[in-house]
């Protein structure tokens, strides 16, 4: 079979295949002729192709279309996938052609990803005769949408939206950190991201003056990918297929105002919520906040608060330069009552509190002698803040968190974690700085 044509014809059994490695909130959508409704996108990323599954028809027929990079070519034929042979939290479907079997489709089970980690199709890997694809997978992926140039991949995290573009001729080494996930280095990478809702839905990063506009599309329409510099158009492209994931547990939401000072509410009457059962304290904070004379963008953000199972109203605020750091109130929790959200010119707020450790952060031999010494040291928020310089000249606010082995326990070393912006308030990274 030449290299470059592939299209399977997938068999299902009575309940889909697919059901069994794809998150029943993600859709998937291929633009490829003919157009129709996807199964999983694969980005290959040990090798110049890509691949595009279609979802199977009622008879388990379904279309896989394979897009050369190199060339631009695309190839569609037709192969049959047996039934799934789960084992070892993997899953394997056989594929054959013309009563010959051929390779096979190869995932994992979504079980095995930790911390609700599998939101999209987790198809790590197809095989045809001679021919293997490795494809990209990335846990808490919100969009992946592939062309015949690069990829896009966004990802939801502690520290908010990711954005990371993969060029075909610029892909470096493949990487596995956990068995699971893969991908490689990208060529461009931004955080501070915000999701738009409405009737040009998308992601949006912004840095230096460019922005980056993923629009979902309607319909059967075509993803897209639109960067400007300085409002003036620079690139569209349209991906060939793409793969959408909500945010686990709600819908996007619209922020009704911008986050400002004017958030800033009193916390009058919010004792009377504590008087009701547990299920009646949503409602009943936004009640006393709106006979209180909250504002839109303090209800809204408290709005938001609630749809994390986190209750919570600014109660202070700071203006660093671009940046705004509000201080939260979250009145209904057993402990640490207070917390930090950095609000940068564009994109969405930054919860301080909810940093999670990297491999690189953890990899730092200060932070290695700090866990030698007290193994069961945790971070115990909120932290004091100060104002600098990262070593690149950008704004740097730092959040230095004391640790313990209890919340009344007294504190051990501090975790100082920097966010760093840009002179126009985007948000450009985070990681710990020091361990002290």
């Amino acid at each position: 079979m030449n290299r470059a044509a592939l299209v399977i014809l997938i068999l299902l059994s009575p309940a889909p295949l697919c059901a069994d490695v794809t998150p029943a909130a993600s859709t998937t959508q291929i633009n490829a002729t003919p157009v129709r409704e996807g199964w999983f996108v694969c980005d290959g990323i040990s090798g110049p192709y890509a691949l595009f599954a279609g979802k199977a028809d009622g008879r388990g027929v379904s279309l896989m279309t394979l897009l050369d990079r190199r060339t631009g070519r695309f190839d569609t034929q037709s192969y049959q996938v047996g039934p799934g042979d789960p084992g070892a939290g993997q899953i394997n479907w056989p594929l054959s052609q013309g009563g010959q079997a051929i390779g096979a489709v190869h995932g994992v089970n979504p079980g095995m990803i930790d911390d609700g980690g599998a939101t999209v199709p987790t198809i790590v890997g197809v095989t045809i005769r001679d021919t293997q694809l490795d494809c990209r997978w990335l846990a808490h992926t919100r969009f992946i949408g592939i062309d015949s140039r690069r990829s896009v991949v966004v990802t939801e995290t502690p520290q908010g939206l990711v954005y990371q573009a993969f060029s075909f001729n610029g892909r470096g080494p493949v990487t596995n950190p956990d068995g699971v996930q893969r991908s490689n280095k990208p060529t461009l990478r931004l955080l501070g991201g915000s999701e738009v809702v409405g009737e040009r839905s998308g992601f949006r990063f912004a840095n230096a003056g460019y922005a980056y506009f993923i629009q979902r599309p309607k319909g059967r329409e075509a993803a897209t990918l639109t960067v400007t510099h300085d409002g003036r158009l620079i690139g569209l492209e349209k991906f060939v297929g793409f793969t959408y994931a909500p945010p686990i547990g709600r819908a996007p939401e619209r922020l009704t105002a911008a986050l400002g000072p004017d958030a800033v509410w009193s916390g009058q009457g919010v004792d009377i919520c504590r008087k009701g059962d547990a299920k009646g304290v949503d409602s009943c904070l936004i009640e006393q906040m709106r006979k209180g004379g909250a504002s839109a963008a303090a209800i809204a953000f408290s709005q938001r608060l609630i749809a994390g199972d986190n209750p919570g109203y600014v109660s202070g605020w700071k203006q660093v330069g671009p940046v705004g750091v509000a201080s939260v109130t979250y009145p209904f929790r057993a402990n640490t009552n207070a917390g930090t959200w950095l609000v940068p010119a564009s994109g969405d707020p930054i919860d301080v509190d909810a940093y999670q450790l990297t491999a690189e952060d953890k990899a730092r031999p200060d932070y290695r002698a700090m866990v030698a010494d007290s193994p069961d040291a945790f971070p115990v928020p909120p932290g004091e803040i100060t104002i600098g310089r990262s070593p690149a000249g950008n704004l740097r606010i730092s959040i230095t968190t004391p640790t313990a082995v209890c919340h009344a326990c007294a504190a051990g070393a501090s975790i100082v974690v920097g966010y760093d912006f840009d002179a126009s308030g985007h948000f450009l990274f985070a990681g710990v700085v020091a361990v002290a």
